[in-house]
């Protein structure tokens, strides 16, 4: 009996979390929709796998960190290809991940791309996520506003104070609040995720900024959101998916965790039903940008001056869709459950570049 894989990439420490079970069971529960015929074994020799077969073919489902797919050894150069039973790859590494991971991630990708292998979330929209600089020229892409940001490289650091006078020299220079430094300033990784790193400071600096793992540190401006409340758009195919408005505190603890992904600590966040203009804004400027980014999410905040500007600050491909959320306006369907909408998507994506690349 024939057999594939279809492979789910993650990272080691993230192979139990949320987003990787909830993907699982919403593609077992959509399988059979697709003509996957689900059975209730599961194979003992290959940890974290789930099998499902049909009259004519096993399909495994394999929760593959990268740091363990690496370490088997591969054989490269030789025939048959390491990609041959693979039917797909879900890409859910984090794009926060280390450097050599990150790296290697790309390179898989890659890889995986030249044998014309069906990918979710690729390798070239990863390659920009997981460079927090490039979200910025993205929007300026896009045609979107962003807060002002300065990427600079950090080898060394800034070791004694007397630095740090010339580095706001520089950033004011470089158009800070127009050539002049108005704000506070968020300090942020350029590969950071999760809202680890992230520091408001206030201006002028008294400290030297910090040394990131990347060697590369953001410095943008600090805008208060309006309303105390930030907005998250998710993506699917191109699409606007869903979305949800989170309503934070004053605490800059809680905006950083807000940043992350994470809501109020006294209540969930709330579905939030899409303008038109902000559609338009991701559907038609955005995502045209993407072309392998099959699903992911957008932040945005209002702005609290009177300008009331909309500015986008995060793209990411990682996003944990909602599991609770106040849907008090009914924006959504009681039975909506954007998991299982994501798990339907990923099962055309796969269906239909293996039977392309079958044809080809």
């Amino acid at each position: 009996m024939k057999s594939k894989t279809l492979l789910i990439l993650t990272l080691k420490e993230h192979e139990d979390g949320i987003w990787i079970r909830r993907l699982v069971q919403s593609l077992q529960a959509t399988a059979k929709d697709h003509q996957v015929f689900l059975s209730s074994e599961t194979d003992t020799d290959t940890p974290n796998t789930i099998v499902q077969e049909s009259p004519s073919q096993q399909i495994f489902i394999r929760v593959q960190p990268v740091e363990e797919w690496l370490a088997q050894g591969w054989v490269v150069s030789l025939s048959p290809s390491f990609f041959e039973n693979v039917m797909g790859i879900i890409n859910r590494v984090s794009d926060a991940a280390s450097p050599a991971l990150f790296k290697a991630t790309c390179a898989i990708l890659g890889a995986a791309q030249l044998h014309q292998i069906p990918i979710v979330n690729g390798p070239i929209t990863y390659s920009l996520c997981g460079n927090k600089w490039c979200h910025h020229i993205l929007f300026q892409q896009a045609r979107l506003e962003s807060p002002k940001t300065m990427a600079y490289w950090n080898e060394e650091g800034d070791k004694a104070n007397d630095s740090v006078g010339p580095k706001m020299e520089a950033l004011a220079a470089n158009g800070m609040q127009h050539g002049k430094i108005e704000t506070d300033l968020l300090i942020k990784p350029n590969s950071g995720g999760f809202g680890a790193g992230i520091q408001r400071v206030k201006v002028p600096l008294e400290e030297p900024l910090p040394v990131f793992e990347d060697c590369i540190t953001l410095v943008q401006d600090y805008h208060p959101p309006k309303d105390n409340q930030l907005y998250r758009i998710w993506f699917l195919l191109g699409k606007v998916q869903c979305a949800v408005v989170r309503s934070i505190t004053d605490s800059d603890n809680e905006f950083i965790n807000a940043c992350s992904g994470a809501c109020s600590i006294q209540k969930p966040p709330s579905a939030w039903l899409v303008s038109e203009n902000v559609r338009t804004e991701v559907e038609d400027q955005l995502l045209p940008l993407l072309a392998d980014a099959h699903c992911g999410s957008i932040e945005f905040l209002y702005t609290q001056d009177e300008s009331n500007k909309r500015l986008y600050f995060d793209l990411n491909l990682l996003s944990t869709l909602p599991t609770r959320v106040s849907n008090t306006g009914g924006v959504w369907a009681d039975d909506y459950d954007p998991w299982m909408e994501l798990a339907n998507a990923i099962w055309k994506v796969v269906a239909e570049k293996e039977e392309n690349r079958a044809n080809a």
